[in-house]
């Protein structure tokens, strides 16, 4: 089982390092969202807290979408780096919320 999540993650990475810089970013947010909706579904996460982190993603979504308009469509380093930052920032508070000790409806769930 071990294994077989080792070369799943190594096949996620060998194809993230493939894409575009923007198709990155794209993908990273997807798998924000999803581990968010998880935390939710699980009860890891309360409604404030998967309300708040999901706030946090649309905000990100919309600092791309305004770097993009700005620049003629693309991203440029700064722009990408900025983002970046603001989902690696994301990323922490997803772990910090999902491993507080605070639960949600569905913590009893199995």
């Amino acid at each position: 089982m071990r294994k077989a999540i080792m070369a799943a993650l190594a096949a996620t990475l060998t194809v993230s390092a493939a894409l575009p810089a923007t198709a990155q970013v794209n993908l990273r947010q997807r798998n924000q969202e999803r581990r968010i909706d998880a935390g939710d579904r699980s009860g890891k996460l309360t409604r404030v807290e998967s309300a708040r982190l999901k706030a946090q993603q649309r905000s990100i979504e919309r600092l791309e979408a305004r770097q993009r308009a700005r620049h003629g469509g693309r991203l440029t380093s700064a722009d990408k780096r900025m983002i970046h930052d603001r989902q690696a920032q994301a990323d922490r508070a997803i772990t910090h919320q999902k491993h507080d000790s605070q639960r949600g409806r569905n913590h009893l769930k199995l």
